[in-house]
């Protein structure tokens, strides 16, 4: 049954997965549920698993996985992106408890920012490396109301590097798993008896000593 429902979530993806890549993104940006990353990965392990390297695989990812995303993020990113460049600081300070970012956390955004020579390269490597979250780069960029079509370039452009190397690492991690897996069926096995075992002779253990408490 368990194998069953895990076939059809799985044949779902496949058919659906440039749709829940894209839409997961988007709503990565405004709720922040879950990290891109974690799509990504899952999205990019269903649908490339056991395939072996090869340019049309590479195309499938940028097509299935990269561009898909990396849209999803871009717009997604407006949603904060509009709001700091309508509403300013007091937006951030006001809701900064129920998004997970403070003033302080953009303030150290504009720092990096200004010690930067090249602004945009700046963007460019910041959506890059997920070193800064990206709901603080959002927020920066609307309240300094950077220019919209340099945000929405960097930010796609910056996304789909960033996403496909989650997407290479998902590809590769998942054909080494498939290599190993009868290896950890066996390992896993051998842990559970270990564990059971354990566990009854803990029981019989315990029996023994409230028998000897009991008797005479």
């Amino acid at each position: 049954m368990f194998r069953e429902i895990i076939s059809i979530s799985e044949s779902f993806i496949i058919s659906n997965v440039s749709w829940a890549v894209f839409l997961g993104c988007i709503l990565e940006q405004i709720i922040v549920p879950i990290p891109a990353s974690l799509i990504v990965l899952s999205s990019t392990f269903i649908i490339l698993k056991g395939t072996s390297f090869s340019l049309p695989a590479v195309w499938t990812l940028l097509v299935k996985i990269v561009i898909p995303a990396s849209l999803g993020i871009t717009l997604g990113s407006f949603v904060y992106y509009t709001l700091a460049y309508k509403l300013g600081t007091p937006f951030i300070e006001r809701t900064s408890k129920y998004l997970g970012v403070s003033v302080n956390d953009v303030l150290d955004v504009e720092k990096k920012f200004k010690d930067s020579r090249y602004d945009d390269i700046f963007m460019f490597l910041a959506r890059c490396f997920p070193v800064i979250p990206s709901i603080a780069i959002n927020l920066f960029c609307g309240l300094i109301r950077y220019d919209l079509k340099k945000y929405i370039i960097t930010t796609f452009l910056g996304s789909a590097v960033q996403i496909f190397g989650w997407g290479m690492l998902a590809w590769f991690a998942g054909n080494i798993y498939l290599i190993l897996e009868d290896k950890i069926a066996y390992m896993s096995n051998i842990v559970t008896g270990i564990i059971i075992v354990a566990v009854v002779y803990f029981i019989i253990m315990k029996r023994r000593g409230k028998n000897r408490k009991d008797g005479p």
